[in-house]
């Protein structure tokens, strides 16, 4: 609570604040009553200036009922306590009042006449703390004749006081009041709202609503906090989005990294495997050949004998291939012209297509489309894409370039049934073979993947537009697929 926003407010701005303004109107209420007591002395020295030519004349007169009713017509004042007129020794001639001056009084009326002037003090009167005003009561030549005291309680002056400071004050405490009032409003809104909001946002992205964001609405230095807050969870999110990508990368480089651990492994053993079966098969090849050509022959020794060549060079292939999938050109890349690219792969697969009268042409080109690579591996990977495109095709084949602003999209497409969705990825998983007669090694388009990697292209399977069959892409390049 000591450290609550409002008892700070409360502390360092409005008690300094408040008894700062204490004391102004402390010295205000002193000012004004220092006012208003002159003004009430100004008063009876009014009523005695008033009173005065009426009193001197009578009293020039020795008309003792005049001076009597002008005194008793004065007393009717309420601010009047007591009214008197003494001679020029200080007897006492006439009075209105219950105050009766005593031969104390009298002994001070005669030393003012003998000063002379008018004067105005406190006293007391009859046990009374009164003010009195005196003024000098002249003849017509100039000589003092007389005083007239005119007398009013110093109580009732202090009432008027002090009714004044205690209005005064319990004024000032009903506006500090509403000052504090306006102060916890103020705070409320101004503050503790805005706050509020700020915490509820804070408690929503803790549970995990990490899209939300604050609303800065508010007073200028809470509305910059709140943005603050969303300027760090903007940073946080994008933050978590590039660890996010990391981890991607990290994990592609890592199966990368254990990719290429198996291709090295299944290379040595495949170099192992080539060289150890080259020469058993080659035996094999020569000694069904050479009894092929004996002619005591039967029919199914030959059937057998032929079918045993066809294993043998199934076997010679799947060697091949295995070498040409786990093998990696780890010389410098070299710009590859693709019209001559294509035109080298074309011849290859002729026999193949003629063989299965299968149609294969060059839908569109450039004459100056080329690549960054290797031209062998790029070979090797476009003749298995044509020659599973051929295996697939009906009628048809064809070959395509699409060269963008920063792209090159290299594509072979096929009027056959498709590439189910289903399968899309797993072709070209090592082994993986869809061909119904069972003479595939399931290594091409597997070839097809390394070759890829090596030249940071990827690989979209998707429906042909032109033929309806499928399209395989090599992309080189951000193309979209």
């Amino acid at each position: 609570m000591i450290n609550s926003l409002r008892i700070q407010l409360i502390v360092q701005i409005f008690v300094p604040l408040a008894v700062l303004a204490t004391v102004v109107l402390w010295v205000t209420f002193q000012t004004v009553e220092g006012l208003l007591e002159h003004r009430l002395e100004k008063e009876i020295e009014l009523v005695a200036r008033a009173m005065r030519e009426p009193v001197q004349q009578a009293l020039r007169e020795r008309d003792m009922a005049r001076m009597e009713r002008t005194l008793a017509a004065v007393f009717d004042i309420d601010r009047v306590y007591g009214a008197y007129v003494f001679d020029a020794d200080g007897r006492r001639l006439a009075l209105a009042g219950e105050a009766r001056p005593g031969w104390q009084e009298q002994v001070e009326a005669a030393e003012v006449v003998a000063l002379g002037e008018e004067l105005g003090r406190y006293a007391e009167l009859g046990g009374e703390p009164v003010f009195s005003y005196f003024v000098p009561l002249t003849s017509q030549v100039g000589h003092i004749i007389g005083l007239l005291q005119v007398v009013r309680q110093e109580s009732e002056i202090a009432q008027r006081l002090g009714t004044l400071r205690d209005r005064g004050w319990w004024l000032w405490a009903g506006v500090l009041v509403l000052m504090f009032m306006v102060l916890l409003l103020g705070h409320r809104l101004a503050i503790v709202r805005p706050v509020e909001r700020l915490l509820e946002s804070m408690s929503r992205v803790e549970a995990g609503e990490r899209e939300h964001r604050a609303n800065v609405r508010g007073p200028r230095e809470l509305a910059a906090l709140g943005g603050g807050l969303n300027s760090m969870l903007d940073a946080l999110a994008q933050m978590q989005q590039a660890l996010d990508r990391q981890q991607l990368e990290r994990t592609a480089m890592l199966e990368r990294l254990r990719e290429q651990e198996s291709l090295a492994a299944l290379g040595r053993f495949s170099s192992g495997v080539a060289h150890e079966l080259g020469a058993p098969l080659s035996v094999i090849d020569g000694d069904a050949r050479r009894l092929l050509r004996h002619s005591d022959l039967d029919a199914d020794a030959q059937r057998r004998l032929e079918r045993m060549r066809a294993q043998v060079q199934r076997t010679r292939q799947l060697i091949r291939q295995l070498m040409e999938f786990v093998r990696s050109d780890q010389r410098e890349k070299r710009p590859v012209a693709l019209k001559r690219l294509i035109q080298q792969v074309l011849s290859a697969t002729h026999p193949q297509s003629e063989a299965q009268n299968i149609a294969v042409s060059i839908s569109t080109l450039a004459d100056q489309a080329s690549v960054l690579g290797h031209e062998i591996r790029l070979e090797h990977a476009l003749i298995n894409l044509v020659r599973n495109a051929i295996q697939a095709a009906r009628s048809r084949v064809e070959l395509g370039v699409e060269a963008g602003p920063d792209t090159l999209c290299l594509w072979v497409d096929d009027d056959g049934p498709g590439v189910p969705e289903a399968l899309a990825e797993r072709i070209f998983e090592p082994f993986q073979s869809s061909r119904a007669d069972g003479q595939g090694t399931g290594l091409g388009l597997a070839i097809v993947r390394s070759v890829a990697d090596e030249h940071e292209a990827r690989i979209v399977v998707g429906r042909s537009p032109g033929l309806g069959g499928s399209r395989f892409a090599l992309v080189f390049g951000a193309c979209d697929d």
